[in-house]
C-alpha cells in the first residue's frame, strides 16, 4: 500500500511533465481498443447478415431438380429435362417421413400485364400452398395465398410478391385485381411479405405465384424437420 501511494505521485508528475506524449498515449489506446470493437461488431453483423440471407432461402431446405437434356449431342444443362412428376413429390411426402412438407414447382419466366403495366417476374411458380411453409414465407402482407383447393380445380389465381405488385400497381392495393399472363387472366388473391435479395443477390420479392397446372415440374422443395 506504501509503495502505490508513492508510485502515484511520481505517476503524476511524469504525465504532468509529458502532456502531449501522455495525451498521445491514451489517444492511440482509445483508437486501438475503438478498432478491435468495430472489427468484432462488423464481423458479427456480416455473420447475421448471411444467417439472415440463408433464412430467407430456407434455411432446412432440399431441392430437387430433373436431369440435362440432350438433343442432337448438345446439352442444355441441370435442370432442362423435365422428368419430374407430381407423383415425385407425393412419393417423397409419403416414404420421407423427415419431410415436414414437399412442393412441386413448375417454373417459367415470361412477361405479365395489368393496370396499363407490363413486367417480366424473376420468377413464375406454379406449385402448392405448403411452397410457403418451405421458404418460411411466414405471412401475407394483405390477401391470402390460394389453396389445395385452388391447385385441384386449377383456378385462374395468384399472389405477388412485392415488387411485382410495386411495378404493375404502385400505391394501389393488387387484391381482387385482374393480371395477364401470355393472355391468361389470373385474379390476385393477395401479396407476399417482403424477403428481399437472396445471397445470390436475387429478388426474391420478384415473383408470382399460382396454382400447378403442369404434368411436370422443373423442381421439387421439400422442407427437413432438423
Amino acid at each position: 500500500m506504501n509503495f502505490l501511494f508513492r508510485t502515484l505521485p511520481m505517476a503524476a508528475a511524469a504525465l504532468r511533465r509529458h502532456v502531449m506524449r501522455s495525451a498521445l498515449t491514451m489517444l492511440g489506446i482509445v483508437i486501438g481498443v475503438g478498432a478491435v470493437i468495430a472489427m468484432v461488431e462488423i464481423g458479427q453483423g456480416a455473420a447475421r447478415e448471411v444467417e439472415a440471407a440463408i433464412a430467407s432461402m430456407g434455411s432446412n431446405t432440399i431441392i430437387v431438380l430433373p436431369g440435362n437434356l440432350a438433343a442432337a449431342g448438345v446439352a442444355s444443362g441441370s435442370g432442362s429435362a423435365m422428368s419430374l412428376t407430381p407423383g415425385d413429390a407425393h412419393a417423397m411426402a409419403d416414404h420421407c417421413s423427415a419431410l415436414a412438407s414437399v412442393a412441386p414447382i413448375v417454373g417459367a419466366r415470361t412477361q405479365v400485364v395489368a393496370n396499363g403495366r407490363n413486367w417480366v417476374p424473376e420468377r413464375i411458380n406454379g406449385t402448392t400452398p405448403a411452397y410457403l411453409e418451405i421458404r418460411e414465407w411466414n405471412h401475407m402482407v394483405e390477401g391470402s395465398m390460394f389453396s389445395d383447393a385452388d391447385v385441384a380445380a386449377l383456378r385462374e389465381v395468384c399472389v405477388v410478391g412485392q415488387t411485382v405488385a410495386n411495378e404493375l400497381f404502385g400505391d394501389e392495393s393488387p387484391v381482387g385485381r385482374q393480371l395477364r399472363m401470355n393472355n391468361r387472366p389470373l385474379r390476385v388473391l393477395g401479396v407476399l411479405s417482403r424477403k428481399g435479395a437472396n445471397m445470390f443477390g436475387q429478388d426474391q420479392d420478384d415473383i408470382v405465384m399460382l396454382p400447378r397446372s403442369e404434368e411436370h415440374t422443373s423442381e421439387l422443395q421439400s422442407h427437413h424437420d432438423l
